[in-house]
């Protein structure tokens, strides 16, 4: 198990990148995944076995709480398949949900799981990222936008465009909320997840759109781990 962990957080990528020498690192965490659930037949994070974190609803609640209604406009970016996002899907009127991601493969998988019924009655958009579907969802002029269990898969080296990709798509009146695994330093955690302090949060959020507010909120207590599970809340 040591060994295959020292693999998984050393080896791997490094691997995956001789071979891909020209391709984003998202490809190289959607291989990762993809290849789980073909050997596996499951994963936690993506297809019909995919599970919350805490509660289905939990992406919803929250947003509920900073006054999201019904007519309101939300992307889901990093919406993978839509195991968060079919509450908010259920909750929103028809062709107000845009869902974004790394994959056709993710979102192939989220709209298996939402089922034709809903998928019909509701309408939801789903797009891979890319430039043009950025430029696209900007024209959308999102009342929300959430990144949930995500900003902890994304390295260093992509960190600055994740937070412009995301912050990008902001109207003058629209509310970005990112959750994050919160430790007192940048910590890897496993070979595809890392926390970081509010200081790095701000810092990366500061580099792409110094003039935003950003207000911290705590999901969970401090664990033994030290993490404590946090989301930011940026507004103009």
């Amino acid at each position: 198990m040591a060994l295959r962990r020292f693999f998984n957080t050393h080896i791997r990528y490094r691997l995956w990148r001789l071979a891909n020498p020209k391709q984003p690192y998202e490809k190289y965490y959607a291989d990762v995944i993809g290849r789980k659930v073909a050997r596996d037949g499951r994963h936690d994070v993506i297809g019909k076995h995919a599970r919350p974190i805490r509660t289905a609803t939990e992406l919803l609640d929250h947003m509920r709480q900073h006054g999201l209604r019904p007519h309101h406009r939300f992307i889901d970016y990093g919406c993978g398949s839509l195991r968060l996002g079919k509450a908010l899907i259920e909750h929103l009127e028809p062709k107000n949900f845009l869902g974004m991601d790394v994959t056709q493969y993710f979102l192939d998988h989220g709209l298996d799981y939402i089922g034709t019924e809903l998928d019909q009655e509701k309408s939801p958009a789903l797009a891979v990222i890319s430039p043009e579907s950025l430029q696209q969802a900007k024209s959308f002029a999102p009342d929300y936008i959430a990144s949930w269990h995500v900003c902890s898969k994304i390295p260093d080296s992509e960190m600055d465009r994740y937070f412009a990709s995301i912050l990008g798509l902001m109207a003058p009146k629209t509310q970005v909320f990112i959750q994050f695994p919160r430790t007192d330093r940048r910590t890897r955690m496993n070979s595809l997840n890392w926390s970081m302090s509010k200081a790095d949060f701000s810092a990366a959020v500061k580099r792409v759109a110094p003039q935003l507010k950003i207000q911290f909120v705590d999901i969970t207590e401090r664990n033994e781990m030290g993490v404590t599970e946090t989301y930011a809340r940026l507004s103009h």
